[in-house]
């Protein structure tokens, strides 16, 4: 008799348990009891968000709430939606932009509701975030102390690294040269694939080093020397990197390389598409990219077929003075959303957000739904199904768009995601950069008032203008760097550098001390 109490008791002990993990597996998501629709303003690469795709057709079911788009399919320039909702004072419930300083200079101007205290009151897994990061924290903290928007977070604490160097080694293998180690190196070895014919067709018509990023093309070529193009932090003071010293040692090397035809000549306006046109046409030798997306191009059949000893492969950047610089480093947020001040539901609204931020949000966004765009393996490991893998109509990257997944919002990426549908050679040279320090620091967060917002934007658009004028015409040869440097220096300092610095000075004191 005692015996079966005590099977009786263990059994229902089981059961609880197993009644306790069933509870856990199927945490109620609901948000509210009746069908709640709100509305959004959100494009990313001309994409208008739809909400019929997978992942928030599931995260619809989960909460009861859906989202609808409130703009027009065809009106895909995100800055031209936004200006319009903005002046037409009619907002949607919920915006979401890559542009976060405009989301919050729209709230500090009554457009936007500060969220501060719905994360506290509504919104558990965002507050526990914040708590558990608050470096990401402070990329969603406004000059005036309020939050305005959620963020999307990379995953920065798992990868910092995001872009290589890239060096044909097919070339270097029938040139019998070895992996640079230093500039002078590098030099030697750019020089070699413009001489010495490595693409094998009798023709001179390899192009060492080439770009498909127009806009960073100088910064990543005088980042490799360790100069800054922009503002960076040293020692918590605020410097302009265009002023410095090291910017002056590498403008006259990257010169000298594009006048000896070391360099693409149609850097500046060859465009996106310069990547794959310079690999398929075998004429291409080095360039700095995306590890990911640069590292498919060696498991690309048909550029395989055309040449099937290519082989492209990510490197240290070669030292310069005894150090390697890479010119990127993956950034720790980019854009996010908010609520605007006409949402009549906001704690709906602070709710369904914080569901991205729940385990089964975090997983919804990063992989999609299980059995559909992927499953697990016998360790619990997750992978994407064929669906996402052989799509025969697009790329990996772009199927998971077409789900929904990925799709910029207020969320937090898993680095996983990108390891499960990249080369695993992407994986291991990102590690590489990263486990060995070559990457640049993340781009200081400045958080401006909107007076000084006005400011920064007048000065910065002239600032950047006259960089960029001056730069192409440097590399192009239209003008001499040595003399015409110091009244370029002259130039921005009409335009308000000293006065930028000061005010980014204060922007960046306002997050760090």
């Amino acid at each position: 008799m005692y015996k079966r109490k005590l099977l009786l008791l263990a059994s229902l002990i089981c059961m609880n348990a197993f009644s306790n993990e069933v509870k856990k597996d199927n945490v109620d998501y609901k948000i509210t009891e009746k069908p709640v629709t709100l509305s959004i303003l959100a494009i990313q690469n001309g994409k208008v968000f739809d909400e019929n795709w997978l992942t928030f057709q599931e995260a619809y079911k989960d909460t009861n709430v859906k989202l609808e788009s409130s703009i027009s399919k065809n009106l895909t320039d995100e800055i031209q939606a936004f200006n319009l909702a903005v002046s037409s004072g009619n907002l949607p419930n919920i915006i979401s932009y890559a542009y976060p300083d405009k989301i919050e200079n729209l709230g500090m101007s009554g457009g936007m509701i500060s969220l501060n205290s719905l994360i506290d009151q509504h919104a558990p897994n965002i507050k526990a975030f914040f708590e558990k990061y608050p470096r990401y924290k402070a990329d969603a903290v406004a000059a005036d102390g309020n939050i305005y928007y959620i963020p999307f977070y990379y995953d920065w604490y798992a990868m910092k690294a995001s872009q290589g160097l890239f060096i044909r080694k097919d070339w270097l293998d029938k040139l019998g040269l070895k992996v640079p180690e230093t500039m002078d190196d590098f030099y030697k070895v750019l020089k070699a694939f413009k001489e010495q014919d490595p693409n094998g067709n009798g023709k001179a018509d390899e192009i060492p080093y080439f770009e498909r990023t127009t806009e960073f093309a100088t910064k990543e070529l005088v980042g490799l020397f360790g100069a800054e193009y922009g503002f960076y932090i040293d020692n918590g003071v605020v410097k302009y990197g265009p002023s410095q010293e090291r910017f002056k040692e590498a403008m006259p090397e990257v010169i000298k390389w594009y006048k000896e035809g070391l360099i693409d000549p149609e850097i500046y306006t060859r465009g996106f598409a310069g990547r794959d046109y310079m690999l398929r046409n075998d004429i291409g030798g080095v360039t700095f990219d995306w590890f990911a997306s640069t590292t498919a191009y060696n498991n690309d059949a048909d550029l395989k077929k055309q040449n099937e000893k290519f082989e492209f492969i990510a490197i240290a950047p070669p030292q310069y003075k005894g150090k390697s610089y890479a010119p990127d480093a993956r950034v720790t947020s980019m854009g996010g959303w908010g609520i605007t001040a006409s949402t009549k539901e906001p704690v709906v609204a602070i709710k369904y957000m914080d569901y991205w931020f729940s385990d089964k949000g975090y997983e919804l966004y990063n992989w999609g739904v299980e059995g559909n765009t992927f499953l697990r393996d016998e360790n619990g490991k997750k992978y994407y199904t064929d669906k996402i893998m052989k799509s025969s109509e697009t790329t990996p990257l772009q199927a998971l768009l077409n789900n929904g997944i990925q799709f910029k919002m207020g969320a937090r990426q898993d680095y996983e995601y990108e390891k499960a549908w990249g080369d695993p050679k992407a994986t291991e040279w990102s590690e590489m950069y990263m486990n060995n320090g070559y990457i640049m620091d993340p781009a200081p967060l400045f958080k401006y008032t909107p007076k000084e917002a006005k400011q920064v934007q007048k000065i910065n658009s002239q600032l950047s203008m006259a960089l960029d004028e001056m730069c192409q015409k440097w590399v192009l040869g239209a003008e001499d760097f040595d003399k015409t440097y110091d009244k370029f220096i002259e130039r921005i300092n009409k335009i308000g550098l000293q006065n930028l610095i000061e005010i980014n000075q204060k922007a960046y004191d306002r997050v760090n001390k």
